[in-house]
């Protein structure tokens, strides 16, 4: 449920937070106090229309955030999951909306950057907001079938559900026979195609490994006559330097000196065995040198061979993949496909019969749940009249129209069936329903829904209801008929309700008032939670216009008593 809601900067609202209530929830005010300007913000919060004239004059932006419970609806902690968009673990999700004055508007969910489709469907499985006749649920497509299933109940939605899987497999099976059974000169050359893709890998004769292998013995070749000469002036002058004495003869003759030396002091005797290892590490080097540069040989032939073959794995990168690994890998797939286009006159057949069995399961499916959505809509449309005539309109008729759409003599099935699902109204007797859209006025539509959600109650998960004038034209016992059936689905769910009428306000867990002031030469829109003398008041200024006398106020203190005795 909607726990909280701070406006800023938005119309004529300068700044509000509203801690919202549990049940019924009712707002209040003198006309043009600016009720639906609140409704607007609740409305652009959950993902509604905006427009850079909703802020406030001398400000650049505006600001509307919603705080909402969502304990318990896992479907949309699923998909906060999903997005990546996890709320706190107090399981409050946090809903902002930005309106600038430049028209770059920006959306929050959970402090997250996003956009206004995301928290219209996030919105939707936690809020059902019924404000201006353009913008009702009940007008948007597809609404009209999700009312009705959700109606029919466990056994509707099993036979929708299973629609749905056989219309998924029959698609599937569909788009393989396309790929098998397409154009059959584009199926020919995709062949040759392939032919000659899996001849030119196989001849390449291709190794894990090999290219790096090759690029290293390229290395090798190409530095040979470098690798030749430096060894060879190392070896010179560690053991054959010519003209100059080499390492090792210097070390030697250092040798002979500190021989004679060590015999006359003990003292050298150290450096001396550290020369001698020296001597025989110098000719240790210089032995390996020799065996080195022996075998240094330039192969200007195999580097030739090496050249061509990485020619050949660079060219055959460039069409199969990056790597050695990648184009092998590529090769498995070519030779997958031949096999399955090889096979595809078997193959073709065997997915032409299942696709027949397919649709003729579709087709009989599709017919059943045809039939339970017209018995639970004769049922549906019977319960939502009746409720219409207790509601104030006495010659209304609410039905749901189910037609299933046909190619011929066959069902047109989609994923959910085959039927289009329309909400048929007429509030007078002697005139036939017409499509709600076309007919019904903005009190009407409201009361409609107003009427589908008693009927729903038990069927509809959705949490928090929002209705904006419900009671318009009522009074007498179609008033105190809508405070009825407001009061009860405050039972079970969060309503918000904007009225007129005291009936409707005395029945409320909760009354905030609405009211403009005029703070520094601007108007501002003030709401105030009322405690039970500020009810009394406002409920006396309900009955009684701006004259409150002891009679109204007795009035409504009468009427808040009763309120409090059938809630």
């Amino acid at each position: 449920m909607l726990l909280e809601i701070y406006v800023e900067n938005f119309a004529l609202i300068d700044r509000l937070r509203l801690g919202l209530r549990s049940g019924l929830n009712v707002f209040t005010g003198e006309t043009g106090a600016g009720k639906s300007i609140l409704i607007d913000a609740m409305e652009a919060v959950l993902g509604g229309r905006v427009s850079a004239d909703l802020v406030r004059t001398g400000t650049d932006r505006a600001l509307v955030e919603a705080v909402v419970d969502v304990t318990g609806q896992s479907a949309v902690a699923a998909r906060l999951q999903e997005l990546g968009l996890a709320g706190p673990e107090d399981g409050t999700l946090v809903l902002t909306r930005e309106i600038a004055r430049s028209g770059r508007h920006g959306a929050r969910v959970n402090g997250r950057a996003t956009n206004a489709s995301l928290l219209r469907e996030l919105a939707g499985g936690l809020v059902d907001l019924h404000g201006q006749h353009e913008q009702q649920s009940l007008l948007l497509p597809g609404r009209a079938l999700a009312l009705l299933d959700a109606f029919g109940g466990a056994g509707l939605l099993r036979l929708r559900d299973e629609v749905g899987r056989l219309h998924g497999e029959l698609r599937q099976v569909e788009a393989e026979l396309a790929s098998l059974c397409g154009d059959e000169v584009e199926r020919a050359r995709r062949l040759d195609l392939l032919h000659y893709q899996l001849r030119e890998l196989d001849a390449a004769r291709l190794r894990e490994g090999e290219d790096e292998q090759l690029s290293s013995e390229r290395r090798l070749l190409q530095s040979a006559e470098r690798r030749r000469a430096a060894t060879e002036a190392a070896y010179a002058m560690l053991y054959e330097a010519g003209d100059q004495p080499a390492a090792s003869d210097l070390v030697g003759r250092a040798l002979t000196e500190l021989r004679d030396g060590a015999r006359l002091d003990p003292e050298l005797q150290g450096v001396l065995e550290v020369l001698e290892g020296a001597l025989a590490q110098l000719q240790d080097a210089a032995r390996d040198l020799s065996s080195y540069r022996d075998r240094v040989e330039a192969d200007p032939a195999r580097l030739e061979a090496i050249e061509q073959r990485l020619d050949l794995l660079a060219s055959l990168r460039r069409k199969y993949g990056g790597t050695i690994g990648e184009m092998l890998g590529y090769r498995r797939e070519v030779a997958s496909e031949l096999e399955r286009l090889g096979n595809a006159e078997g193959l073709a057949a065997r997915l032409d019969s299942r696709r027949g069995d397919l649709g003729s399961r579709l087709q009989a499916a599709a017919t059943r749940l045809s039939a339970a959505r017209e018995e639970a809509a004769g049922r549906l449309s019977l319960q939502a009249t009746a409720e219409l005539r207790e509601l104030g309109l006495p010659g209304a008729t609410l039905a749901f129209a189910v037609e299933p759409e046909r190619d011929g003599v066959d069902l047109r099935v989609g994923q959910h069936g085959a039927d289009r699902v329309g909400i048929m109204f007429t509030a007078n007797v002697g005139e036939p329903p017409r499509p709600l859209v076309r007919v019904a006025s903005g009190g009407e539509l409201s009361r409609v829904m107003l009427a589908l959600k008693v009927v729903l109650a038990s069927h509809d998960a959705v949490p928090t209801l929002i209705f904006d004038e419900v009671d318009a034209g009522l009074g007498g016992q179609a008033a105190q008929a809508v405070s009825d059936r407001l009061s009860l689905l405050g039972r079970t769910r969060q309503v918000l309700a904007v009225t007129h009428l005291a009936g409707i306000a005395a029945a409320a867990d909760a009354h905030f008032a609405l009211a403009k002031q005029v703070r520094g030469e601007r108007t501002t829109v003030a709401v105030t939670a009322l405690d039970e003398q500020g009810r009394v008041r406002e409920l006396s200024r309900m009955l009684g216009g701006a004259r409150i006398t002891r009679a109204t106020e007795a009035h409504a203190r009468e009427m808040l008593a009763q309120g409090r005795t059938e809630r």
